[in-house]
């Protein structure tokens, strides 16, 4: 398993993508992960950490031209890997929870309850990174200060609910391609495609995308809560993503010079 030295984190072997950033001072690490539903349960179509560079004390001024940030897209490309990719994410969390000063995340408690019941072989460890975020995020107002503070832009920077009608709120301008229920609908529809054995039948384009926008959105969000970005006018993610990340999904970013069409 190769390691990216800059950021300690390795790459998985399957179904992931990964962009490097150089290690900041102080950074902020957002979570975002897709879910369909299976007849076993629960099943994880998507995780992606965004990692992003933050100042210790002030706000820093946020535009897609000058973005930079780090990220990692985990997705499945055959039934029965859920387990694999919360292993994975498990080790993420616990990086962050000790080297992050933020950690944001949309509707977090909610993620963090399924991943604590993903069943688990006898005799396998538990899950310490998410064990240990989800303690945390039980009171958000405290802090360790060895320990990252967490944000959940959906409860503490509202309004709750999806995270398209979070960002729209509070001047981001979400992928259209994901607002809404669609981002779930898709989900569910490419989960039943991976059971039946079409995986053929759905992009993984498009589950990266999304799960990866999502991340983008959290990030941006909660560096926003914690006084750490703003932006001036109104932010699309879409550029943001087509300037840093259009390799994450080619077909729908196009590349950092292509007119922007949803």
């Amino acid at each position: 398993m190769q390691e990216l030295t800059n950021l300690g984190w390795p790459v998985t072997p399957f179904g992931s993508i990964t962009r490097p950033v150089q290690k900041p001072a102080k950074w902020l690490t957002a979570i975002s992960l897709l879910w369909g539903e299976a007849s076993e349960g629960p099943v994880l179509m998507g995780a992606a950490a965004v990692v992003m560079g933050i100042h210790r004390t002030r706000s820093l001024p946020f535009c897609a031209e000058l973005a930079n940030f780090g990220y990692r897209v985990l997705l499945p490309d055959a039934m029965g890997q859920t387990t694999t990719i919360a292993r994975q994410l498990d080790t993420l969390l616990v990086q962050a929870r000790r080297e992050a000063q933020v950690i944001a995340w949309h509707n977090g408690a909610d993620d963090l309850h399924v991943l604590q019941q993903l069943p688990r072989l006898e005799g396998e460890p538990r899950y310490p990174g998410v064990n240990a975020v989800a303690d945390a995020w039980r009171d958000r107002t405290r802090r360790d200060p060895s320990t990252a503070g967490c944000v959940d832009t959906s409860h503490d920077l509202g309004p709750a609910g999806l995270i398209s009608d979070t960002a729209a709120a509070h001047g981001l301008e979400p992928v259209k391609t994901f607002a809404g229920s669609q981002q779930q609908d898709s989900a569910q529809q490419a989960c039943e495609a991976l059971a039946a054995g079409r995986a053929a039948d759905f992009s993984s384009d498009a589950l990266s995308g999304s799960v990866l926008s999502s991340a983008v959105a959290t990030a941006l969000l909660g560096g926003k809560h914690a006084g750490r970005l703003h932006w001036d006018e109104q932010l699309s993610i879409f550029d943001v993503m087509s300037h840093v990340a259009w390799e994450a999904a080619p077909p729908l970013l196009g590349g950092v010079t292509t007119p922007r069409s949803q």
